[in-house]
């Protein structure tokens, strides 16, 4: 051993050895923990509401099914990861310079953003309508809703400013529209000139809300209010006979007046509107919808519907009470009483509920045709429900739609029964008014969207 260690090229040879382990041993490490660093640094994102740009010839042509956001999907570098997030400074946009006329599917593609992420657009691709161009001018018809003038009043001719907006849109929608409408629905009951914006809302003839861009988007209206009529107080008469063991307690109306329409000198000699409730068949507490009269000479009356709520007692419980206080009967005989009211009230289980202004809604029109709606006049109408209790309770008036069907109708007048949809099987129902009637032309002749281009 002395003779090794004594020796320079052993020593030499030793130090070799160690020198060349410790070489391997420290580079296999690097290795795993650089390894380990690049596992570590990498990330996923992802980032939703993301705009999408569309290049494309605006002046000549018009896209739609382009959606307006995605969700993009960047994996790579965290840090390169977390600046693309936070500075959103990538643009995921649709080429469509040189698309042709008509419905193609269009890649969704990104720039500016660093090579080293992978990126994935949802959706890849969308199905893109490319249509040419078109701009036409439409006069603006003005819609009050029923709570903008008060009753009593009535509303002249809207003013509207400016008379006519200028409507883009693809060449076949823009061949589509039948109405251009602006609705103004507040609840003010004005009773003198007013003046609002409103938004205007473009349609089909079966008044489907068409894709366009409307400029201006919202028109000023202003209409004249005057007052064309006198409050005259209601005074109910009863009529007919209950049920015999059941008397009614009270009948009370949810107003006290109605206005009604007409000449002064008619007017003048009207103090009250005599209203008969029939009583007949009445077994318990229940709401009526009635139609007030119109007065001889009168043009109409506002409102047309009233409810009203009829009370009602049975004299087996009224007569009870009585002899109970008189005659000190036994409790036997009470508990008889309760019974009998309860099978009574099993029996009677069927209720009526009614939902008022329910929008009629016209289906089946033809596509050459055009439907204008005469009555009922504000398009609305009052529906009556009835069944068991715990169905008719359990219905809501977004549950129901009023149909009026037209699929038979021919250019003239055309008067159709109205039906209601929503309802289960064991639920009756009644409309009020049961029927609409229409004004219907042909659409050359009517000559409606011609008349409003410029």
């Amino acid at each position: 051993m002395d003779r090794i260690l004594n020796n320079k090229w052993s020593i030499r040879i030793i130090a070799l050895l160690l020198a060349a382990i410790l070489f391997t041993s420290v580079n296999a490490s690097n290795n795993s923990a650089t390894s380990l660093s690049t596992t570590a640094s990498s990330d996923t994102e992802v980032i939703e509401n993301v705009p999408v740009k569309v290049y494309y010839d605006k002046t000549n042509l018009y896209i739609s099914g382009v959606p307006e956001t995605v969700t993009v999907t960047i994996s790579g570098p965290r840090s390169i990861v977390q600046s693309a997030k936070a500075q959103q400074d990538f643009t995921v946009y649709a080429d469509l310079r040189n698309a042709s006329i008509g419905t193609q599917e269009v890649k969704l593609q990104v720039k500016d953003i660093s090579d080293r992420l992978k990126v994935k657009v949802d959706p890849v691709s969308v199905n893109v309508n490319v249509q040419e161009k078109v701009t036409k001018k439409f006069s603006v018809d003005v819609e009050l809703s029923k709570s903008v003038i008060a009753d009593g009043y009535e509303a002249g001719t809207p003013v509207v400013d400016p008379k006519k907006v200028s409507i883009t849109g693809a060449k076949d929608t823009i061949e589509q529209i039948a109405y251009v409408k602006a609705t103004l629905e507040s609840d003010g009951k004005h009773k003198s000139e007013f003046t609002d914006n409103a938004t205007v809302s473009v349609f089909d003839s079966n008044l489907n809300k068409l894709d366009v861009e409307v400029s201006p988007q919202e028109v000023e209206v202003t209409v004249p209010v005057e007052k064309v009529g006198k409050s005259v107080p209601i005074k109910i008469n009863q009529e007919g006979t209950p049920e015999s063991d059941i008397e009614i307690s009270s009948i009370t109306p949810d107003k006290s007046e109605v206005v009604v329409v007409g000449d002064d000198t008619v007017l003048d000699k009207i103090k009250e509107i005599e209203i008969p409730i029939d009583v007949t068949k009445i077994k318990a507490d229940t709401v009526k919808e009635v139609t007030v009269p119109v007065p001889t000479g009168a043009k109409s009356v506002q409102p047309t519907t009233i409810e009203v709520k009829i009370k009602t007692i049975k004299k087996s419980e009224a007569s009870g009470d009585t002899n109970s206080t008189e005659n000190n009967q036994e409790p036997e005989s009470n508990d008889t009483t309760t019974n009998d009211s309860e099978d009574t009230d099993t029996k009677e289980s069927k209720v009526s509920k009614s939902f008022s202004d329910m929008q009629v809604y016209m289906s089946g029109l033809k596509n050459t045709l055009d439907a204008q709606m005469v009555t009922p006049a504000n398009g609305k109408v009052t529906v009556t429900i009835t069944g068991e209790k715990k169905t008719v309770d359990s219905i809501v008036a977004k549950d129901l739609s009023v149909i009026a069907n037209l699929s038979k109708g021919n250019a003239g007048d055309f008067s159709t029964p109205l039906e209601v949809n929503g309802l289960p099987d064991n639920v009756a129902y009644k409309v009020n008014p049961i029927s609409a009637d229409f004004i219907i032309k042909e659409k050359e002749a009517q000559n409606t969207v011609p008349s409003k281009n410029t």
